[in-house]
């Protein structure tokens, strides 16, 4: 090997090895880490880590699981998308497949998906479903493919409401 191979060899070790050390002085812990770990990694496929699991498990959670209050009430927007168990008295029945539910705090809207059983004024129920923002009659009757009286939720368009899952009288039945 020349003089000049061995000086352009050099040149490019030493630019390797530098350029090598500032990767390295990027890899310090500022702030919280975030990615796959190499123990995450197995055979070519990445494996949930324990950190990951557990925010997967908090994500399945109910966001909110009590009485429909006040506090629920205030806070409502901020649980849209979210899944949350409610009880509550029926203050309303709209249509076979809705109803509203009221106490010390305005009525709130709550959609099955499915024919629900009829319910009476004052019973008694617990709800759980996805809080919608936003209620819209035409856009509710097309996701159900139902067709509901539009006076009757007058009251409701705009407004939050719950896209029920399911639901059970606990009282008054």
């Amino acid at each position: 090997m020349g003089t000049r191979n061995r000086h352009a060899t050099r040149t490019i070790a030493a630019g390797l090895f530098a350029v090598a050390g500032l990767g390295l002085a990027g890899c310090g812990s500022e702030g919280p880490e975030t990615g796959t770990d190499v123990e995450d990694i197995t055979d070519g496929e990445v494996v949930e880590s324990s950190a990951a699991a557990t925010e997967d498990a908090g994500a399945m959670a109910m966001a909110y699981e009590g009485d429909y209050n006040q506090d629920f009430y205030d806070d409502v927007t901020t649980y849209t998308g979210q899944q949350v168990t409610l009880s509550a008295e029926v203050s309303e029945t709209l249509a076979p497949d809705a109803f509203a539910i009221a106490g010390a705090v305005d009525p709130l809207l709550i959609i099955e998906s499915e024919e629900i059983p009829s319910l009476d004024t004052g019973q008694v129920v617990q709800v759980t479903g996805t809080v919608q923002d936003d209620f819209d009659v035409v856009t509710v009757e097309e996701e159900l493919g139902v067709d509901l009286e539009d006076e009757a939720f007058a009251d409701f368009e705009g407004e939050p409401y719950i896209m029920a899952t399911s639901g059970e009288v606990i009282e008054g039945e």
